[in-house]
């Protein structure tokens, strides 16, 4: 069985990618620390090493420098944000790192690991729609989430939830591309709910899109300054809905 070494902060994200990555490798946590790694990396004798930078700070350069000169022979994958990857991809641009651009998912971190170790396995995942983006809509009412994912579940892989503090637990569990936010809920409204996912490393990088039946323009503009990946006007037009998702998530609107 191959070997996979975890570099990073002992996180919830580090937890989940370590069980999925137990299902077909042997595995060992280490914090991200040069002299930490060093000794794991002659007691452990990993096939490949990864770094999740989730919750890590600024990650120390020198240990991928020390990776590249005295283990050039090991894969290794980093997997942080867009900004994160392109820093050390100007520096670390060999065949011997790979990078998985957050969000993404835990089969897109899987399939990297095969392709690194030149494995021929892949991982078709069983609950989600392969090669879809996924979509979390939350909202209070029960019925606009049904008529929401109707709209959508023929090109998303679409989940709901019903309240802002259900939505942080769930998007935790299963990182999804955007999120669809109601902006008038009770207990947590949009804007508390949006506060508390900038809040949070694992979640901070995640499309928002408020959905708000509120027209007046002092309203907006407090929507707008919460600085959303966009919103939408209730009721709910389809077209309206995945044209502004699709720009969204490919970064022109």
């Amino acid at each position: 069985m191959k070997k996979v070494l975890l570099l990073g902060d002992l996180n919830q994200t580090v937890s989940s990618i370590n069980k999925q990555l137990s299902t077909r490798f042997q595995t060992q946590i280490c914090k991200d620390d040069l002299e930490l790694m060093k000794g794991m990396l002659k007691v452990f004798d990993p096939d490949l090493v990864m770094v999740s930078m989730v919750g890590v700070g600024k990650l120390d350069q020198n240990i991928l420098d020390f990776l590249k000169e005295k283990y050039s022979k090991i894969p290794v994958l980093l997997v942080g944000t867009l900004e994160e990857c392109r820093y050390f991809q100007k520096t670390y641009d060999t065949e011997q790192f790979d990078y998985a651009v957050r969000p993404t998912t835990l089969s897109v971190i899987m399939n990297k690991c095969f392709k690194l170790l030149r494995m021929n396995d892949t991982v078709t995942a069983e609950k989600e729609k392969e090669g879809l983006k996924s979509i979390l809509a939350v909202d209070d009412s029960g019925i606009l989430l049904r008529s929401v994912k109707g709209m959508l579940d023929k090109k998303y892989d679409v989940s709901v939830a019903t309240s802002g503090m259900a939505a942080i637990k769930q998007a935790k569990k299963k990182l999804p591309d955007l999120i669809l936010l109601d902006y008038e809920m009770p207990d947590w409204d949009g804007k508390r709910t949006l506060e508390e996912i900038l809040k949070d490393d694992e979640l901070k990088d995640v499309k928002v899109v408020f959905l708000t039946a509120v027209t007046d323009r002092a309203h907006i503009e407090a929507v707008l300054k919460l600085k959303p990946s966009g919103y939408l006007l209730k009721p709910i037009d389809q077209t309206r809905l995945i044209d502004t998702i699709e720009k969204v998530l490919s970064g022109t609107l």
